[in-house]
């Protein structure tokens, strides 16, 4: 595996507030008023707005690799076009999408078009909407994402109808396991925190094997799950060590 380069990891308050700002629940027979003018302002003023899943990393690796890019892994993409961020004061990693110019366009808007449309990230393909595994981990729960006022507009749409069209059984299927898998490490990290386990190895492995270690000519969710499991197994273990 290649050497990471090194990065900030340093997290605040304001990128949890960032992602999660201006959001109203809605249950799949709410409505809401969507009309696209393909005038690409999702894809602007996206500092600190654009969260990438493990699987986002993984087919936006796979179709630059195809695509002719220099990319050998998913390292390369993380490198290249995201920021990583902790969530609040915790060791677990999130990755956003880098933004440039004044305007803070996301990197893969190019002649105001996203360049890599068919394999956005599931918050680009969701837009305006959201969706994230509910308490009891068998279904979801949605909301919209209401920062762009102006895209409100046209004829209403109810929230199951635009989830059925955009959100696919497989992408359905991995944030489940994405949602369980969040459940299941939080408390880990949370035990691991109050102790003096090291903070850089925490990250490392959560960096390693829920975003890094997956080959690209594999299917995603069999690594996803192995992935997980070693994190489950060995995290615990670095609080024992110190003691």
């Amino acid at each position: 595996m290649k050497k990471r380069k090194k990065r900030k990891n340093s997290a605040s308050s304001r990128t949890v507030t960032d992602i999660t700002q201006n959001i109203r629940f809605l249950k799949p027979d709410s409505t809401f008023r969507f009309e696209c003018s393909r005038c690409s302002e999702c894809c602007r003023n996206a500092e600190n707005s654009i969260m990438l899943e493990s699987y986002d990393l993984y087919r936006l690796a796979v179709h630059l690799r195809n695509t002719g890019h220099r990319v050998n892994g998913i390292e390369d993409i993380m490198n290249e076009y995201t920021d990583l961020k902790t969530l609040g004061d915790s060791d677990f990693p999130i990755f956003l999408m880098k933004t440039r110019g004044q305007r803070n366009e996301c990197v893969f808007l190019k002649d105001g078009r996203c360049s890599v449309y068919d394999v956005r990230p599931r918050a680009c393909r969701l837009y305006p909407l959201g969706a994230w595994p509910n308490d009891t981990l068998d279904g979801f729960d949605y909301f919209v994402a209401s920062q762009r006022q102006f895209h409100f507009k046209g004829a209403a749409i109810k929230a199951g109808d635009w989830m059925d069209e955009h959100f696919s059984s497989e992408d359905r299927a991995i944030t489940l396991l994405d949602g369980k898998a969040t459940v299941e490490l939080a408390p880990i990290l949370h035990d691991l925190q109050k102790g003096d386990a090291p903070r850089d190895r925490i990250l490392h492995l959560m960096i390693t094997f829920k975003y890094v270690f997956f080959e690209l000519d594999e299917p995603f969710k069999p690594q996803y799950m192995r992935n997980i499991a070693h994190l489950k197994q060995t995290l615990p273990s670095l609080g024992k060590n110190r003691r």
